[in-house]
């Protein structure tokens, strides 16, 4: 009997010992595989995408992709037909293109014309219902941004926003190098779609006087600009 006394704690240490070696065996197998699996994910869910903006000359492969996406967004998705679509502008305008890693996403076009304006005494435009004998004509170099447009598994992301401001910083540049360094007396303008004016407001465009109009696609438009 006392035997059996002497080795009943050494038994319940073995079974702890058994226990817990049990639970080392479970455990850290768990938190080990949670650790591969969290850190084999982590990269993947936390890397961003490489987003790149630039110009691309009409030689360039990028031409080609430009007209992808505008194809995809315009004609397919807006029913705007081909021809008009891509137009003669096409051959002199400056063409921005966007990828996500790599890919063609989002594409724009600038078509820049010397316009004749009619200005007041601060330097404002006068619409058509100014008066006359009021202000002055002067000629502002205009950059018309067109054909804007983000595919649709890529919107709501931004893109189309950084597309624009990189569009009014090349207008910019193009002023600047027109007028010998200044963009002063330059003037962004664009048609944009009704339910997208919000959009760009909040970048500084503000609405020219006039009506609203449809473009070839049947999408009511109206006129905005931005002085710079």
């Amino acid at each position: 009997k006392d035997r059996r006394l002497h080795h009943r704690p050494v038994q319940l240490i073995y079974r702890l010992l058994s226990f817990v070696s049990l639970l080392l065996l479970l455990f850290p197998t768990t938190a080990a595989f949670s650790s591969m699996s969290s850190s084999s994910s982590s990269p993947l869910s936390s890397a961003q995408p490489k987003i790149s903006i630039r110009t691309v000359k009409h030689d360039e492969d990028g031409m080609s992709h430009c007209h992808a996406v505008r194809r995809a967004v315009f004609i397919e998705e807006q029913n705007v037909p081909p021809d008009v679509e891509m137009d003669d502008r096409d051959a002199t305008a400056t063409h921005i293109l966007a990828t996500c890693d790599g890919m063609a996403v989002g594409a724009a076009r600038v078509v820049f014309v010397d316009e004749e304006v009619q200005v007041n005494g601060d330097g404002d435009d006068i619409d058509d219902d100014g008066e006359s004998g009021q202000g002055t004509r002067t000629t502002v170099k205009v950059g018309k941004i067109g054909r804007v447009c983000v595919l649709k598994s890529h919107r709501g992301r931004g893109y189309g926003r950084r597309i624009v401001l990189f569009a009014v910083d090349e207008i910019r540049r193009m002023v600047g190098d027109r007028n010998g360094g200044s963009s002063a007396g330059g003037v962004a303008r664009l048609g944009a779609q009704v339910h997208a004016l919000k959009f760009y407001e909040s970048m500084g465009f503000e609405l020219i006087p006039g009506k609203e109009y449809m473009d070839a696609g049947g999408v009511p438009h109206r006129d905005m600009q931005l002085i710079l």
